[in-house]
């Protein structure tokens, strides 16, 4: 069946507000692991420092805590804009769900989830198999 123009618009319209919150869930994954590898290195070379020369300890040691305190920050402000777009996702899904513009598999197709003639295996629904 063909999509009326106003169903095209809309799949569109949500298509790309699904993309920005992926997209944000990516970078907010991305500042997480720079977070991480940034403390970890830091905390690493402060390490280095002290068991090279013990007159570098009180240098070593605020190292190591400025490491833990920068890597934990990034990995926090990650884990907010990650947050932000799974929010994004979550609201969409409900303006999506609640659209009487779309059919279920526009729903689905645009939700990004498996539509209703999903493969069978064994005659057993393959969404039956998922666990919670």
């Amino acid at each position: 069946m063909a999509q009326s123009t106003r169903t095209q618009a809309m799949m569109h319209r949500y298509g790309d507000a699904y993309i920005a919150a992926r997209t944000m869930v990516g970078i907010g994954s991305v500042i997480k692991g720079i977070g991480i590898f940034l403390g970890a290195i830091n905390v690493l070379v402060s390490v280095l420092a002290i068991t090279s020369d013990t007159a570098a300890l009180p240098f070593g040691i605020v190292g190591i805590v400025f490491g833990v305190f920068a890597g934990a920050l990034l990995y926090i402000c990650g884990v907010m804009v990650s947050a932000q777009g799974q929010i994004l996702k979550a609201s969409l899904d409900g303006a999506v769900n609640s659209s009487p513009f779309l059919t279920d598999d526009e729903r689905a197709d645009i939700m990004s989830l498996p539509n209703s003639t999903a493969i069978v295996e064994d005659g057993i629904h393959a969404l039956d198999k998922i666990q919670f």
